[in-house]
């Protein structure tokens, strides 16, 4: 063996015990040191996170659930159950103490699956035999409060940190901010249905601020506000009496916040029939004239870039059309620097009206949500009824190269609304109530300037917009597909002055659209759409020729009565229908084609996709290594040779 044989062995085996050093060391010294390069920072806590375990006041034991079979039955598992416990860990040792962890393998009849059970973790059958796999997280605190995640799933592994920091939250905090619900829309549920025996069955979004937030559910007519709200969440505020609007009013002069739904076309008010806008653009008319902020009525926006796709056919013949009143609010259509809308990836919107905010405005108009430069506004009857025309809208649609605002924080000083004093009540106090309960003074102006959060939509509270669910074993799931929970969440902790509970949303939702793919499909579609309707157009030309033809003549049978259609063509009519009939043959396989090439250009690019995310980086890396290994064998090659010149001139 040469001497450069021994020495680039020695080198190896130098580097590897170096590797295994370093290693070793950094698992002993520094276990918890990670460098996380991932988009979103999946695998550093947020300082949401971190600020929330600051807040702990007494210890918070977490129980975390995890089947050894699982992982070896759904593969998919293993990494999520490692994904989880890593987190749970990293949580532990940021609390400085205050989480404390405890792991289990629940087997069967053992401890641990007692314990799940116990505390409503989920089991699931993995195996022929019957044998349940549990995957599951419970939280207590010091007075046996329990906060549980029934089971993890992978879908939800975005929302990993925010589910266990929203358990530890929910823990820790006594005192939750105190959020009045009121408006038209039955958010909390429908009272008028319980009312007459019916089961009151609230929003799915009514969870995830039960799960922050206490909630009081106020009527629209009320006379006094009750003492204990911190904020105010009007949705649809489509019959607010004049006293609950001076109510509001003077709830934010003294400090108050409040986040306002206001709607000039709620898709989910079905107390209204198919062809009528159910609209609350007037409810809060003497608030909105005053603070010099207007939401036109009979006005949405039609956005051909941020249209979410829908059937605009039926389900046994479906077309796929952009409905440009359905809009899907990706990140660059948020405000990126307000804690409110910063880490939201997405957010679904149906038949938003427009912000506006005049001149001589008191108040600062931030905006949260707008629209792309290809949009504009569009008549509430444009889209009335419950199959819209899609199509001709979009046929229609000229956008004005102007964006809109959708949703906006407003702040400022304002004077009052009610400058007469205010409004009288529902119900009247007796003579001697007003001494023993008098009404607090009419403030005329705010004490400081108001904190308001501004949406020109109701609709994208609703379920179906947002949420979808699917059956799990026997169980519905829920899978977030935008983050308009998250959104709610986030104005609400923000206005109540919690920025901790802010700061721990989520870091995205399980769909994350190919923007590219996105825009090919819909330069494709559009040539679709001319197609079709050239067909269409065809078809209905030649069912009209067809029945002016003088040929056709109706005739009655002698015996039963009858009529039928006789049709009688000449040689030159038969001509001119095989003629007709040659053309939409070959306008359909024109449309044929251009849904090949359609399918073809997507399929093309997912494919280059997928070898750009699996196979570039290693076939760049061999490359980079290929180019060093030959570098190396030159300069070993160019360092013996000189070595050998020179033994030569020394001899």
């Amino acid at each position: 063996m040469t001497g450069m044989s021994i020495n680039s062995l020695a080198g190896l085996s130098l580097a590897a015990i170096l590797y295994v050093a370093v290693n070793t060391l950094f698992n002993v010294s520094a276990p918890q040191v990670r460098l996380d390069v991932t988009e979103h920072g999946l695998f550093t806590l947020s300082d949401g996170t971190l600020a929330t375990l600051a807040r702990i006041d007494e210890p918070v034991e977490l129980h975390f659930f995890l089947s050894g079979h699982l992982g070896r039955e759904v593969p998919a598992y293993a990494s999520h159950g490692l994904r989880v416990r890593e987190l749970l860990a990293e949580v532990a040792a940021a609390s400085d103490g205050k989480v404390i962890l405890h792991e289990y393998d629940p087997r069967p009849f053992s401890r641990g699956e007692a314990l799940a059970v116990s505390f409503g973790v989920q089991g699931v059958p993995v195996e022929s035999g019957g044998e349940l796999a549990y995957f599951g997280l419970a939280g207590m605190n010091s007075v046996d409060e329990v906060e549980t995640v029934p089971f993890f799933q992978p879908e939800r592994e975005m929302f990993l940190e925010y589910d266990i920091a929203r358990m530890i939250h929910a823990l820790s905090d006594p005192e939750p901010t105190v959020v009045g619900v009121m408006g038209s829309l039955p958010v909390m549920g429908d009272m008028h249905a319980q009312a007459q025996g019916g089961v009151l069955v609230p929003w799915a979004i009514v969870r995830h601020l039960k799960a922050g937030f206490d909630t009081l559910h106020l009527p629209e007519s009320i006379d006094d506000l009750p003492a204990s709200v911190d904020v105010m969440m009007v949705v649809h505020p489509r019959a607010m009496s004049d006293r609950a609007i001076y109510l509001l009013e003077q709830f934010l002069f003294r400090g108050g916040r409040a986040l306002l739904f206001v709607d000039p076309r709620a898709e989910s008010d079905t107390s209204v029939g198919p062809d009528a806008a159910s609209s609350s653009t007037s409810g809060l008319g003497p608030l909105l004239r005053k603070w010099g902020i207007e939401i036109p009525d009979r006005r949405l926006v039609g956005d051909r870039s941020m249209a979410l796709t829908i059937n605009a056919g039926t389900a046994a013949r479906p077309v796929p059309a952009e409905f440009l009143v359905w809009l899907g609010a990706s990140a660059e259509h948020l405000a990126p620097d307000d804690p409110v809308t910063a880490r939201l990836p997405a957010l679904n919107l149906a038949s938003a009206g427009i912000i506006r905010r005049s001149e001589g405005s008191p108040l600062a108009l931030e905006p949260l949500i707008v629209s792309s430069l290809d949009s504009g506004p569009i008549d509430v009857d444009a889209v009335r009824g419950l199959r819209p025309d899609v199509l001709g809208l979009l046929d229609r649609f000229q956008p004005d190269d102007d964006t809109y605002v959708l949703g906006a924080r407003l702040t400022g000083k304002v004077a009052t609304a009610f400058p007469d004093g205010p409004p009288p009540r529902t119900v009247p106090k007796t003579a001697t109530a007003p001494a023993a309960n008098p009404d607090p003074p009419q403030l005329m102006r705010s004490e400081r300037p108001i904190n308001v959060i501004l949406v020109a939509d109701a609709d994208l509270l609703q379920d179906r917009f947002w949420l979808r669910t699917r059956q799990f074993f026997g169980r519905e799931v829920e899978e977030a597909i935008a983050g308009n929970a998250d959104f709610v969440v986030n104005a609400l902790g923000n206005l109540a002055g919690s920025d901790a509970l802010l700061k721990l949303r989520s870091r995205g939702v399980s769909q994350r659209p190919f923007e590219r793919i996105r825009s090919i499909e819909r330069d494709a579609e559009s040539r679709l759409r001319d197609k079709e309707r050239e067909l269409q157009d065809k078809l209905r030309e030649t069912q009209e020729k067809i029945a002016g033809l003088e040929g056709v003549r109706a005739t009655e049978d002698a015996l039963t009565g009858e009529r039928s259609v006789v049709v009688s063509l000449t040689a030159s009519q038969r001509a001119e229908v095989e003629t007709l009939r040659g053309q939409m043959l070959s306008i359909r396989r024109q449309l044929h084609a251009v849904r090949r090439g359609l399918r073809e250009e997507v399929e093309g690019l997912e494919a280059w996709l997928h070898f750009a995310n699996i196979g570039l980086v290693p076939i760049a890396l061999s490359i980079v290594a290929i180019i060093v290994g030959l570098v190396r064998v030159a300069q070993r090659r160019y360092y013996h040779l000189n070595a050998l010149s020179a033994r030569d001139l020394h001899r």
